[in-house]
């Protein structure tokens, strides 16, 4: 099989794959008898160490360890609103479901949720975030980078401003697809982070562990109540096989290969354009991730693309869906002004450390043979 949906998920590393077996026999109790006795063993401070390491944060306690980022974000919005009376909550027009309907939630309980447009790239607009952020809102939730385009927000100025203007404003990133293939620092660049979600198995970590960022000195209610575990937030018996494997994973996403990656997503677009000069690849002039094309083929149906892609073990991503027999373009694509047309033909493809030369040309050789086209196939 050739995988090319990563954004999606990863595929675990041996080492991941290696660290969590003794947790699943051996080291199957909830925490040893003694560290002594038993070294090594991961818990929440040794996946907690490694987080801090990976992204630069403050102290391993700035960590809580979640089933993934969907919990986290959930987490953020039902714990920063709680007991106050409805404000305003500011997030982008592009956010993932996890963000945008836990907002909506709280729409519906009379909080104003204000939603950031992006242009045509797929930034947000900082002009229309300044002019929101002067009624002081509660929350501002706006994702480091999209899982579709993989278009990568300015961060840095999105915290300054937010400083800047309500520095009572809680300032939240989803940063599930950045983690592992961005440089993320929270001591310098992003220093004004406040709180951050992340998920292990998108950088080739196991499915089930994630875990939310609290910059020290932000209160959180509890996320689960009955228990002390991890300093009371959330209280539930630790899922130690997938923690180790976190913890690995986070050790070993400061690998060399980004550059390698973005090579190969750089040339995968310069041939996909001479095969197909009237290609669109979406948000190519922004800043994006280095894994990550989205790109479409006018006139096509992805849809019809990708399924006939599967069934040559070719696994790729789909920038439109069907739903009930209809078709329902990406989120993301609408908020960037893309025709229905465009995006009912896109496709993306999301490259990992797995990912080679020889699967791109493939893809190519499929696209190019316009094969999904004929009935035999």
């Amino acid at each position: 099989m050739i995988y090319l949906d990563n954004n999606t998920t990863t595929q675990p590393t041996a080492e991941v794959v290696e660290a969590m077996q003794p947790y699943l026999t051996d080291c199957n109790f909830n925490r040893p008898p003694s560290s002594a006795s038993w070294p090594g063993v991961h818990d929440p401070d040794g996946a907690a160490l490694a987080m801090m390491s990976l992204s630069g944060a403050e102290g391993a306690n700035c960590f809580t360890f979640t089933s993934g980022a969907t919990e986290s974000n959930n987490w953020v919005f039902s714990e920063t609103t709680r007991g106050r009376k409805p404000g305003r909550i500011i997030i982008s027009a592009i956010e993932h479901a996890s963000v945008s309907e836990p907002a909506a939630k709280l729409a519906r309980a009379g909080f104003e949720v204000v939603e950031i447009p992006v242009n045509d790239q797929g930034l947000i607009l900082l002009g229309a975030l300044r002019a929101a952020l002067y009624s002081k809102p509660i929350l501002v939730s706006i994702m480091t980078a999209n899982n579709e385009t993989g278009v990568v927000q300015p961060i840095e100025r999105i915290g300054l401003l937010v400083r800047m203007i309500s520095p009572t404003t809680y300032f939240h990133t989803d940063a599930t697809q950045s983690i592992g293939k961005l440089n993320v620092n929270l001591q310098s660049d992003w220093e004004d982070v406040d709180l951050l979600s992340f998920s292990a198995h998108k950088f080739h970590g196991p499915k089930g562990i994630g875990g939310l960022y609290i910059r020290q000195g932000i209160e959180l209610e509890a996320m689960l109540l009955g228990g002390e575990q991890q300093r009371g937030l959330s209280s539930a018996t630790m899922n130690t096989p997938a923690l180790a494997g976190l913890a690995s994973a986070a050790m070993e996403a400061h690998y060399p290969e980004i550059d390698e990656i973005t090579n190969l997503r750089d040339s995968f677009e310069v041939n996909l354009l001479k095969e197909f000069p009237n290609a669109i690849i979406h948000s190519k002039s922004a800043p994006r991730l280095p894994n990550t094309s989205f790109f479409s083929l006018p006139g096509a149906d992805a849809g019809r693309i990708a399924e006939r892609l599967a069934d040559s073990g070719i696994i790729v991503g789909i920038g439109a869906m069907c739903s009930s027999g209809a078709i329902r373009e990406s989120k993301t694509l609408r908020a960037m002004g893309v025709p229905h047309h465009i995006a009912r033909s896109s496709l993306q493809i999301s490259l990992s450390r797995f990912s080679s030369s020889t699967q791109l040309d493939t893809l190519l050789d499929f696209l190019k043979s316009k094969c999904w086209e004929r009935d035999e196939l």
